[in-house]
């Protein structure tokens, strides 16, 4: 029976469509078929700084039940700071008795005698993130945008993205961040180097003002550190001492100066969401093939070892054995025999659980 691991994309030319969402539905300000760059806006709505809760049944002196006919504004309502949002006319009609907005914003919701307005102070606005043409829209939520590109995918992104252009640091794919290496040159760019084990390097880093950072490893003491940043970081192969696979570190090299986009959204195993680099670059007459998902793992395939000794490495797969194998570990479970990148001639056995593919 095949067995179908992950799928890890490293990818020098590839056909790429990427959804772009807005976190509320809003407006679509783009076209089908529109040609968009990567700062051009194309959505927007509008989300709450914070909420208010306006005690409209005490304000206008009356049971929390019998606010209903004194309200002014509706439900969606757009609200000004001191706007009345419920106003009650007391016997004679010669008072009233006023509830006002705290806050620019919208009216949420009213009922039993409370009203909740959403201070918004500005539009989100969504930008496309990558050059490429609108393929798709979706109402009111955004768009899907198509480009041809290169495609690096990691393992752990803490959830923000910008671009800019690309520059590779150190002289090799292992290349620790050091000090050194860190100079006031780098503002403005994402920054890509093999490891990261220095607290003190990362906070120097972070005050040069880069537009991101890419990783191979990133040593497991720093990930609050790095979640609290302002910039995007990406981790490409995993945590710990390990740099840049060979593949992952060419891709780089190829790329450096080119304007890239670094989403390091959250890896989401139901959606399939992961955290990656994307190098925008022109399309031949015939456009590149969409990367390949779902394949089985067979002889001749390219594939990364996830865990063990060997995790990181990088190699091709020489055989997969169909019937579980007694291991180390003392587990029977089916391996994969791989020739790993610096490993033994006739190869590696590792389980097939520990296995992805790199396309």
């Amino acid at each position: 029976m095949a067995y179908i691991p992950p799928t890890s994309h490293v990818t020098l030319l590839a056909t790429l469509r990427r959804e772009r969402l807005l976190p509320l539905a809003g407006d679509v300000t783009v076209q089908p078929r529109q040609r968009v760059e990567a700062a051009d806006v194309v959505a927007r709505t509008f989300v709450a700084d914070r909420h208010h809760l306006v005690d409209v049944a005490r304000k206008l002196g009356l049971p929390d039940d019998k606010t209903d006919s004194t309200m002014v504004k509706k439900d969606g309502d757009a609200v000004k700071v001191g706007e009345p949002i419920a106003v009650r006319k007391t016997a004679l009609g010669l008072r009233k008795l006023t509830a006002r907005s705290p806050a620019d914003g919208k009216l949420v919701a009213a009922a039993g005698g409370k009203a909740l307005v959403a201070a918004i102070s500005k539009a989100f606005e969504l930008r496309a993130g990558i050059p490429g043409q609108v393929v798709t829209i979706l109402q009111s939520r955004g768009v899907v945008i198509e480009t041809t590109g290169a495609l690096l995918e990691g393992v752990w992104g803490n959830g923000r993205e910008d671009s800019a252009p690309l520059r590779l640091l150190g002289e090799s794919p292992v290349a620790q961040l050091t000090a050194a290496l860190v100079e006031m040159g780098m503002r403005g760019a994402l920054l890509a180097c093999g490891q990261l084990a220095d607290a003190a390097v990362l906070k120097q880093v972070a005050e040069v003002h880069p537009r991101g950072l890419i990783l191979g490893g990133l040593a497991p003491g720093l990930l609050a550190q790095v979640q609290a940043l302002g910039f995007p970081v990406l981790v490409v192969e995993g945590f710990g001492q390990r740099g840049f696979s060979a593949p992952a570190y060419a891709l780089l090299k190829s790329n450096a100066g080119r304007e890239a986009w670094l989403n390091a959204v959250v890896r989401d195993r139901f959606t399939g969401h992961r955290p990656e680099l994307i190098v925008p670059l022109p399309s031949p007459s015939t456009p590149p093939l969409a990367p390949v998902e779902g394949e089985a793992l067979a002889i001749g395939k390219r594939v990364r070892v996830l865990r063990g000794r060997d995790a990181g490495k990088v190699g091709t797969a020489l055989d997969v054995n169909e019937t579980p194998v007694l291991v180390a570990s003392g587990l029977r479970v089916r391996v994969a025999r791989v020739m790993l990148e610096g490993g033994p001639a006739g190869g590696t056995d590792v389980p097939v659980a520990n296995i992805e593919l790199l396309e």
